[in-house]
C-alpha cells in the first residue's frame, strides 16, 4: 500500500483519526510533528512511525521530513501528504518544487492556496460566487485604525493569516465599543499583526454551520458533508464541544459555489453562521477540518477518498447519502466549563443530547486504540502541573503562561 504521510500540530483528534481510519486499512502511516507530540502520536497502534521537527524554518521542516520518510520507506512507493494546519499548507505551498514526483501532496493549486491562506482573498472569492459576506475592512498599520468606524458594532478582529499574528498568538476577539476596538487594534499592530475587521454576525451558538468537503484532483467529483456546531468552547466562538451532521442544501450549494470560484481541489472546510434566515460565509480552510471524522462517522469518508485519489487515481462512482452523526470534543468542553462556570448546567443537557445521538465518534478516545489517549492525559497532567508550580508565590515564573496556538486549539 502507498504511504501516507499525516503533517501534525497538537490538535489531537483529528490526526488520529486519520492515523486511524487509514491504518485499519493496512496503510502504513507515518506522523510528522511540527513541533513536539510524536510521543502521543506513536502510541497508536495504527501509526508506522512518528517524528517531531522544528517548524521554526520552513523548507528546513520539508526538507528534514522529505527526508526521514527517504529513509524510512526508500523506492518508489507513494507518499500521500496530508497537512493538519493552514501553517503546514504553507509551508508545503512554499516547497512545492522540493518534493519528488512520488511525494502526492494534499494541497490546491498554487493560485488557489495563496488565495485561501488570506482572509481578505477569501472573502472577496466568496463575495464572487455570490455569498453573502459580512462587510470587512483590512488594518495593516495605526493610519489605516479608523478606516474600521466604517462598519457598525460588535465587529470581530481577527489576523489576516496564520503568519500574520505578531508577536502574540491570538485567534480573534469581538469588541462592542469603539474606543476598545481602536485599542485594540492599535495593540495588536504594535506586536506586528496584520488584520482583518469584519462586522460581527449576532447568531446563536448552534446557529454556526459548516460544510466538510473534499474536490478530486481532476475537479468532477466533490462530497461535501453538511452540519453544525450545538456548542463552542466560548460563548462567542471558537472550537465545537459538541455538533452534528444534518442537511443543510443552501450550505452545500454556497459551498460548491465557493469552491468552483476558487479552482479548489482536496480536503477542506468551510465555515457559515445562519442569521436572518440565510448563511453567511466566515472561513474557508484548504486543509483537512479539525472535525473531520463528523463527516466519516456520517459515512462520507473524505481522508479515504483524498488518498485514493492521490495513492491510485482513484475515485468514487458515486458519493454516499450523509446519515445523522455527532461528535464530541472532550477538551473543549473542558475549556467551556472553566470559562464560564454557568454552562455547568447546560453541559448536562449537551451529554444528553449526544448520549442520544445515533453514531456518535469522540476526538480522541476510542476503546480500540487507548494508548494515545492515556499518553495524552499524562501530557496534560504534567503540562497542568508545571503551570500550578509557576503560579506560586515567589516564583520566577508567576506570571501568567501563554498558551501556544497549537496548545490552545487541542479539540
Amino acid at each position: 500500500m502507498p504511504v501516507c504521510l499525516v503533517l501534525a500540530e497538537e490538535v489531537w483528534g483529528s490526526p488520529l483519526h486519520v492515523v486511524r481510519s487509514l491504518g485499519l486499512e493496512g496503510v502504513p502511516v507515518l506522523v510528522a510533528t511540527a513541533g513536539t507530540g510524536a510521543a502521543v502520536y506513536g502510541r497508536s497502534r495504527f501509526c508506522t512511525a512518528a517524528a517531531d521537527f522544528d517548524p521554526s524554518d520552513p523548507a528546513g521542516f520539508c526538507s528534514e521530513v522529505r527526508d526521514w520518510v527517504e529513509r524510512l520507506m526508500p523506492g518508489n512507493r507513494p507518499v500521500v501528504v496530508l497537512p493538519l494546519s493552514d501553517r503546514l499548507v504553507s509551508f508545503l505551498h512554499q516547497s512545492r518544487e522540493a518534493f519528488p514526483d512520488r511525494f502526492r501532496l494534499s494541497i490546491p493549486p498554487p493560485e488557489s492556496t495563496e488565495a485561501l491562506l488570506t482572509k481578505e482573498a477569501s472573502f472577496r472569492l466568496a463575495e464572487r460566487a455570490g455569498l453573502n459576506v459580512p462587510p470587512w475592512v483590512p488594518v495593516r498599520t495605526p493610519e489605516e485604525v479608523t478606516a474600521a468606524d466604517v462598519l457598525k458594532l460588535p465587529v470581530v478582529v481577527r489576523p489576516t493569516s496564520w503568519a500574520t499574528v505578531g508577536e502574540q498568538y491570538f485567534k480573534l476577539a469581538v469588541c462592542r465599543r469603539r474606543d476598545t476596538l481602536h485599542q485594540e487594534l492599535r495593540a495588536f499592530l504594535a506586536l506586528g499583526a496584520e488584520l482583518v475587521v469584519q462586522e460581527y454576525v449576532e447568531a446563536g451558538e448552534a446557529d454556526v454551520e459548516l460544510a466538510l468537503l473534499w474536490r478530486s484532483t481532476d475537479g468532477h467529483v466533490t462530497a461535501v458533508c453538511t452540519g453544525r456546531k450545538r456548542r463552542q468552547a466560548n460563548a462567542e466562538g471558537g472550537v465545537m464541544v459538541w455538533g452534528e451532521t444534518i442537511p443543510l442544501p443552501d450550505v452545500r450549494d454556497g459551498a460548491v459555489r465557493f469552491l468552483d470560484a476558487a479552482g479548489f481541489t482536496g480536503l477542506g472546510g468551510i465555515e457559515f453562521i445562519r442569521a436572518q434566515g440565510r448563511p453567511w460565509f466566515i472561513e474557508c480552510n484548504p486543509r483537512l477540518e479539525a472535525i473531520h471524522f463528523l463527516a466519516a462517522r456520517a459515512g462520507l469518508d473524505t481522508v479515504r477518498m483524498a488518498y485514493c485519489d492521490l495513492a491510485f487515481g482513484e475515485v468514487p462512482r458515486q458519493i454516499p447519502e450523509q446519515q445523522h452523526a455527532a461528535a464530541w470534543m472532550g477538551n473543549a468542553w473542558l475549556q467551556r466549563l472553566l470559562s464560564d462556570p454557568s454552562y455547568r448546567w447546560a453541559a448536562l443537557r449537551d451529554r444528553w443530547d449526544f448520549a442520544r445521538a445515533p453514531r456518535r465518534v469522540r476526538a480522541v478516545w476510542t476503546w480500540r486504540d487507548p494508548l494515545p489517549s492515556l499518553a495524552l492525559g499524562g501530557r496534560l497532567v504534567a503540562h497542568a502541573a508545571r503551570s500550578l508550580l509557576r503560579r506560586r508565590p515567589g516564583t520566577r515564573a508567576s506570571s501568567m503562561a501563554t498558551l501556544s496556538p497549537q496548545t490552545a486549539d487541542i479539540p
